[in-house]
């Protein structure tokens, strides 16, 4: 089949993804990454062709749900609005999600150590464990547009915390390296990793799901992850 007459996938993928789920070149096109090699396996396993489509965070539903995109993936149904009226994909991996504070500070074990922190998050993401935190003013949420800034702004005391997860975190500290940084998971269990899919589109739905599966099931998931896994010795 010609390149000209595959089906194109509309996949966002932007900044929102802190590296290495998206590294992005000096132009702003997406190079490499997790989000570019399991887009690539999928598109060349299912026999489409692929666009990026650079969206920030707050705008992934809305275009899934319109008919605008097809596929999002790094998501989990906790962490979206209306879960229910998008399609999803089979797990992809698990990820543990981290506190990050100075060395200096007093380690964090529970929700009440955090009462009064300014906490560093992710603009247009959702946080259902620290949402009632957050309702209730008991801490402050301080979004940023990326994992670095968020960082930088920790090593100038501006936050108290950061919240961010294990693979980013890692990565980002194999590549910038804070040594007076220290990490305490977050309290609950890691968390499911999925791609979200355009529900209006069914056919194509039925066959992302069974390429993704496949592609988790013969280890090429679990293949990429390794490219991107530092040694983890914060």
């Amino acid at each position: 089949m010609a390149a000209d007459r595959l089906v194109p996938l509309r996949a966002i993928v932007s900044e929102s993804n802190a590296p290495p789920y998206a590294l992005f070149d000096d132009r702003g096109f997406l190079s490499a990454g997790i989000s570019k090699d399991l887009l690539d396996a999928l598109v060349k396993r299912s026999g489409l062709s692929l666009t990026h489509l650079p969206l920030p965070r707050g705008r992934v539903e809305s275009w899934l749900l319109q008919d605008e995109a097809d596929i999002a993936c790094f998501l989990n149904p906790d962490w979206v609005e209306n879960p229910e009226q998008l399609s999803w994909s089979p797990k992809l991996f698990s990820t543990q999600q981290l506190l990050v504070r100075r060395s200096n500070t007093p380690g964090i074990q529970q929700m009440t150590d955090l009462f009064g922190k300014r906490i560093g998050t992710d603009r247009g993401f959702n946080y259902p464990e620290l949402e009632l935190l957050f309702s209730q003013q008991l801490a402050i949420r301080d979004d940023a547009n990326s994992l670095h800034s968020n960082l930088i702004r920790l090593e100038q005391q501006r936050l108290d915390v950061v919240l961010t997860v294990d693979l980013a975190y890692y990565y980002h500290q194999q590549k910038f390296g804070h040594a007076e940084f220290r990490t305490d998971p977050l309290w609950t269990e890691p968390d499911g990793v999925y791609c979200a899919f355009n529900p209006h589109q069914p056919a194509l739905v039925e066959q992302l799901q069974q390429t993704l599966h496949q592609l988790v099931q013969d280890g090429t998931v679990a293949a990429i992850l390794q490219r991107y896994q530092p040694a983890k010795n914060q």
